[in-house]
């Protein structure tokens, strides 16, 4: 008998409408919420991402750092030690050690002593006429 009824009809079906009507509304919240969360959570993927690079990259960047470091103290060490300033003396300042003989090529003084020489052989008053005449 209610079912014929008209006012029992039209309170039923406006209350189930307005039932179905906050569902899909309760739906569209939660998908909202859900989108929300979901592009929230993928940013901070992408930002975390981004920071792992930027850690790779440093630590490759530390390690080469401290290679280099390594190499300067190598050197460092080299450059204090005996074997370095003996060399740098013998390149630098042609210094030898006490035993070590020096010789050098006939180029260097060849010509210079054949000239001394000659001037030696000649008489004092020859040699004082050259050299103001």
């Amino acid at each position: 008998m209610n079912k014929l009824n008209p006012v029992y009809m039209a309170y039923n079906n406006t209350g189930s409408a307005s039932v179905s009507t906050v569902k899909k509304v309760l739906q569209i919240l939660l998908l909202l919420f859900l989108v929300f969360v979901i592009v929230s959570l993928s940013g901070n993927t992408a930002s975390l991402f981004k920071r792992g690079l930027v850690v790779r990259k440093e630590q490759q960047e530390l390690e080469s750092l401290r290679q280099t470091n390594e190499q300067l103290k190598a050197r460092l060490d080299y450059v204090k030690s005996d074997q370095f300033l003996e060399q740098e003396a013998r390149n630098s300042l042609g210094l030898t050690k006490e035993e070590t003989v020096l010789i050098l090529p006939e180029d260097v003084f060849g010509k210079e002593e054949i000239n001394n020489d000659s001037k030696n052989q000649l008489s004092p008053w020859r040699q004082w006429w050259e050299l103001f005449f």
